[in-house]
């Protein structure tokens, strides 16, 4: 019984760890947002879009990348980068961002996303409303089990 008691607590404790997201700018103190912080704190956006990775046209929740800028008051982003559980990373321009409003998605078919489902983050952009990105360049830009965020901000920005 014990033995139980301390596997789930360990359990527990990993997707707790999971599913923090960690948003980095500059030299500042790293800001932490929990499950709870980012359903409170954050305008749910929902799209249904293909994506190559599945068959189907699936629909994605999440929170605008725009809206975490905007949350942080952040005006002078230069471009974000995205990195994932395994350190894979990869950068998105301001100009995309703004453009194609991407979204930072932690539900797909409104079940929430578990590592082993691409979860508990992805950066996911609506390929079907803006099918002139549907390519290998805006591909890679769309991480999966995002744990990190990094906001680069322009070179005279205070």
């Amino acid at each position: 019984m014990r033995w139980s008691l301390v596997l789930v607590s360990l359990l527990i404790c990993l997707q707790t760890q999971a599913s923090q997201l960690v948003i980095r700018v500059d030299n500042q103190q790293a800001a932490v947002f929990s499950d709870n912080d980012i359903a409170t704190q954050f305008s749910p956006t929902s799209f249904s879009t293909h994506l190559p990775w599945y068959p189907d046209k699936n629909k994605f929740t999440g929170f605008k990348v725009t809206d975490l800028l905007r949350h942080l008051k952040i005006n002078d982003a230069l471009s974000v980068s995205f990195v994932a559980l395994n350190d894979y990373a990869a950068s998105s321009q301001i100009a995309d961002i703004v453009k194609y409003e991407p979204i930072i998605a932690y539900q797909m078919n409104d079940k929430n996303m578990k590592i082993r489902n691409k979860g508990p983050y992805w950066l996911v952009f609506n390929l079907d409303r803006n099918p002139e990105i549907n390519n290998a360049a805006f591909h890679s830009q769309m991480v999966w089990q995002i744990d990190e965020i990094l906001v680069h901000r322009k070179a005279n920005a205070k």
